[in-house]
């Protein structure tokens, strides 16, 4: 037993000056991510998730009514016979209107597109840019999109969602026999400006 304290003692001296350092600092990447250092070129995944709803009402009301009352009273004796002793006129005119008007719009994206890295800023934030284009049956859509990501917000998967981009421009064109179709005509377009 005496052997045992004087090993387990010779054991702890011989370990003492031997002080433990953390592995992870602040500006380490957290343990629990999968973050990896991007780099110009490199490859990520948007997932293109939008939805909006605008709805814009106004109404307008009003009524107006005005009365004017005249009375004309005399006492020539000359005029009497013509236009009589008591006279009296009354006018009364109104205007009423009434307006109502709305609009709505709504828009829902859902998509998923490949961007790659443009940039990397110093403080590890990403520019991205990306394009998508589809042509099926002389029908051709195109997606792209540009804007900023937070390298720590890419999953694990090398994905992020479109409304973690910050500065995003999303744009959506479609060309072809249906974009034509949902086009008004050159003719339209001039009466709408007209009138």
């Amino acid at each position: 037993m005496k052997k045992l304290v004087i090993l387990l003692f010779g054991i702890c001296w011989f370990f003492a000056p031997a002080l433990a350092d953390s592995v992870w600092n602040s500006e380490s990447a957290s343990p629990y991510s999968t973050q990896k250092a991007y780099k110009v070129g490199d490859i990520i995944n948007i997932i293109i998730l939008e939805s909006t709803t605008a709805q814009n009402r106004a109404g307008t009301k009003s009524d107006v009514r005005d009365d004017l009352g005249l009375k004309f009273t005399h006492t020539l004796q000359r005029l009497a016979s013509t236009i009589g002793r008591d006279n009296q006129a009354t006018g009364q005119a109104s205007n009423k209107y009434q307006g109502l008007g709305q609009t709505s719009r709504y828009s829902n994206v859902q998509a998923r597109i490949s961007a790659w890295v443009t940039e990397v800023m110093p403080n590890g934030n990403l520019k991205v840019k990306g394009r998508h284009r589809v042509e099926v049956n002389d029908e051709i859509q195109e997606i792209s999109i540009t804007g900023m990501v937070r390298a720590k917000d890419i999953s694990g998967a090398n994905s992020v969602y479109s409304y973690q981009v910050a500065d995003a421009e999303l744009a959506i064109k479609g060309t072809g026999v249906v974009a034509e179709t949902e086009s008004p005509g050159w003719l339209t377009r001039i009466f709408n400006w007209l009138f």
